[in-house]
């Protein structure tokens, strides 16, 4: 009797390295079907999440217009466009931007971006502010948010080549700078409050002879709840020592200044507190303000000479400096006893 051949390996079943590929492939299939069908529902709650927030905004007296609206950004992100869009609250304040872009990664949804087109404007109460009205522009304007279940944890704002301008009563005033950058962070050390960091780079004045230099580190008692979108930002700031400076530079034409000290708004809205105020290159005071007071004004030159006469001897960068302070009182800005400026209220 003969023996039938046993049929080969290759004859009976697939190769092994088919199979292996044919799970491949059936795997690979079905995480692109959870994802999409993660990436349908989460947008379907994304929806409902700018519905809701529209209504809400409507309801308190206010409105948010989006233009042309999109909605997409498959498979890796949750991308909103609006073309314009628009702000509006109760009061009739209102601000504009040509493009608004919010974007989302689907794979980590806390973390949120926000791309801005220019133009923009901003509508105040006819004289009721310290600007009546405000237009702005720039190269690029992004910002990025982190968030957490108790809402904001912190932010970073980045603007280049910003362009400003705006009605003040019956004065125009038009600034530009290379780069503008705001940082928000809940303080490390008390979580109720929050730190901001403000950076101009190459701010230009019509005015001004040269760019100038700016930088401000503050904390804002209370402030992680405004931050997170929880408080109220003008009752914070009616707090006595509401802003906590712990560094305020400014450099321009030879002239350096620091500051440190606290800050608030009064019942009436303006600022109140004070900042001692150390000087380097006093005696270039008089040509740098100048030009922002009226024709003639003694005030640039009796600045001057109250801080060289008045002020503390010290160094600032290891120059020779002197320290006096500067207070903000009933809408008044004063170095010693010398009114420098009128403020208007901030609300």
């Amino acid at each position: 009797m003969t023996d039938t051949p046993a049929p080969s390996p290759s004859q009976s079943t697939p190769p092994r390295s088919r199979r292996r590929f044919w799970i491949l492939i059936s795997l690979v299939l079905l995480v692109i079907a959870l994802w999409s069908a993660y990436w349908t529902v989460a947008r379907g709650m994304a929806v409902d999440i700018l519905r809701n927030t529209y209504e809400v905004a409507q309801a308190e007296g206010g409105a948010l217009v989006c233009g042309e609206q999109g909605l997409g950004g498959y498979p890796f992100r949750f991308e909103l466009e609006c073309r314009p869009f628009e702000a509006r609250d109760a009061g009739g304040r209102a601000g504009t931007v040509s493009g608004l872009r919010v974007i989302a990664l689907a794979y980590n949804p806390r973390h949120a971006i926000v791309e801005a087109d220019g133009p923009a404007t901003a509508r105040f109460f006819e004289g009721a502010q310290p600007f009546d009205r405000l237009s702005a522009d720039w190269k690029t304007a992004r910002a990025s948010a982190r968030l957490s279940d108790a809402g904001v944890r912190n932010a970073d704002v980045f603007i280049e080549e910003p362009k400003l301008s705006g009605i003040s009563g019956d004065q125009a005033i038009a600034l530009n700078a290379s780069r503008a950058t705001v940082h928000a962070r809940r303080n490390p050390g008390v979580v109720e409050d929050a730190d901001f960091a403000l950076r101009v780079a190459g701010l230009a004045v019509p005015a001004l002879d040269g760019t100038a230099e700016i930088s401000a580190d503050v904390t804002l008692a209370g402030g992680a709840a405004a931050l997170a979108g929880r408080g109220d930002w003008i009752s914070l700031l009616r707090r006595d020592e509401a802003v906590r400076v712990s560094a305020l530079r400014a450099s321009a034409s030879g002239v350096n200044l620091q500051a440190t000290g606290t800050l608030h708004l009064d019942a009436k809205g303006r600022l109140a507190g004070t900042l001692p105020l150390t000087v380097s290159g006093a005696d270039k005071l008089p040509a740098l303000l100048a030009p922002f007071f009226p024709d003639g004004s003694s005030v640039p030159t009796s600045l001057a000479g109250a801080l060289i006469g008045f002020g503390a001897p010290t160094t600032l960068d290891g120059a020779p400096a002197v320290t006096v302070p500067l207070r903000f009182d009933a809408g008044v800005a004063r170095v010693g006893l010398i009114p420098i400026a009128s403020l208007p209220p901030m609300y």
